[in-house]
């Protein structure tokens, strides 16, 4: 009985079973792994659960959630979104970049990528007023999401540098910034080819003037940025300093305690952790090596990053980039540089997988953020329209990626 083919058909079968039934594949990916591991492969329960559980970036990631989701539920984020269009009223032409940029420094400093539901519709009604094309917002704001969600200190970042740290690569700027370079070339196409020279000046446009921040929103601010201070200047560990900060603002108390906690995002979390344990059961196995054959075997030095970029894609249609693709694509990357005789860096090929989970398939409405953003349109949006051209726009950053990744682009970020 072929122990490795097997773990790789229950992978395939709990990405197929969690999308076909709209269930957590983290936990369908569990059941697999224990099921399979216990009575048909003979593991050791506790070593499935304690060497296969991603504990530390589970910890990380469950702790930047709740810390920021007190500014979430006392309405801290809804209101920068809403004081940054106020200030920036007069400088249309700035406005899509502006929302793009202030959300990638949310996300950016551990904020979770969802918060385009308070950013994108504050942009679309203020962009409405200056006639600015709403597929330039969504690919701008989403852009601006997945960029500062890549970050060392963000959700996605943690993921993928925890990864890229188990496979030997200890530097996780050059991915990060590979991905923020297809980010910030398609935002630019996006703004000249959907006319950002054209925007209108909104001098004459009436504006809103934001409430000021209470007491509350104060303090929550305050604690953040200090949180972030720790993690910055005084290299606490994320995970440390951003309970310091949870602490303190649960002792403040600046926001309901169990609103704060049913904020978190507990279903990335269990899809990171029970990936996890069933990519460890097939590391046990034989069915990463036996992937990373396969996959070899349809590569060159030329192309294997740029394929790798097209199956992180295509999977990312399917599936959680953070919570399945990379975690399944990572363990495979060493057995392909080795099939390679070392020809690509491993580095090269985690740029192309993230670039394209993260950079590229996003925007796509059936992607979970693009459903966010769509779920998030005013009224006064044609969403059937905007549907079909983030499935296109999802499509062709997708080529582009894997342009990108082909001509080499991404090699400087090594070099």
């Amino acid at each position: 009985m072929n122990y490795a083919l097997i773990s790789i058909i229950a992978l395939v079968l709990a990405i197929v079973i969690g999308v076909r039934r709209k269930a957590n594949i983290g936990v369908i990916a569990m059941f697999f792994a224990f099921a399979l591991g216990h009575f048909v492969f003979g593991l050791k329960d506790k070593d499935m659960i304690m060497k296969g559980w991603p504990l530390g970036i589970f910890f990380i990631m469950m702790s930047a959630m709740f810390m920021f989701s007190f500014a979430t539920v006392n309405g801290s984020t809804k209101l920068l979104a809403e004081k940054l269009a106020y200030a920036i009223r007069n400088y249309a032409r700035l406005l899509p970049w502006a929302f793009m940029l202030a959300t990638a420094l949310l996300t950016g400093v551990g904020a979770d990528p969802s918060v385009v539901i308070f950013m994108l519709p504050i942009a679309l009604i203020a962009g409405e007023k200056s006639e600015i094309n709403p597929l330039m917002l969504c690919v701008m704001i989403l852009g601006g999401a997945l960029a500062g969600g890549a970050s060392p200190v963000s959700v996605i970042g943690i993921v993928t540098s925890g990864l890229a740290a188990k496979e030997g690569v200890a530097n996780y700027l050059p991915i990060w910034f590979a991905t923020i370079t297809t980010i910030v070339s398609l935002s630019i196409i996006a703004y000249f080819g959907l006319g950002g020279l054209n925007i209108k000046k909104g001098e004459n446009v009436e504006y809103q003037k934001p409430e000021p921040f209470n007491a509350k929103q104060v303090k929550t601010l305050c604690v953040i940025a200090g949180a972030l201070s720790l993690i910055l200047l005084f290299k606490v560990d994320i995970g440390a300093a951003t309970f310091i900060g949870s602490g303190i603002l649960l002792m403040l108390g600046v926001a309901d305690e169990k609103e704060a906690v049913k904020s978190v995002n507990w279903g990335v979390l269990l899809l990171v952790g029970g990936t996890g344990i069933l990519v460890y059961v097939m590391t046990e196995v034989g069915g990463v090596k036996m992937m990373s054959l396969f996959l070899s075997s349809i590569m060159t030095e030329n192309t294997a990053a740029p394929i790798m970029a097209l199956i992180a894609g295509l999977m990312t249609c399917v599936s959680s980039a953070t919570g399945v693709v990379m975690p399944t694509l990572f363990p495979t990357i060493n057995g392909i540089v080795q099939e390679l005789h070392g020809a690509v860096s491993p580095v090269e090929i985690m740029q192309g997988i993230q670039a394209a989970a993260i950079g590229a398939v996003p925007y796509s409405p059936l992607s979970a953020l693009g459903a966010m953003a769509m779920a998030s349109l005013p009224e006064n949006i044609d969403s059937k329209k905007l549907f079909t051209q983030l499935i296109f726009t999802a499509v062709a950053a997708l080529l582009w990626t894997m342009l990108l990744t082909f001509l080499g682009v991404f090699d400087i970020f090594i070099k």
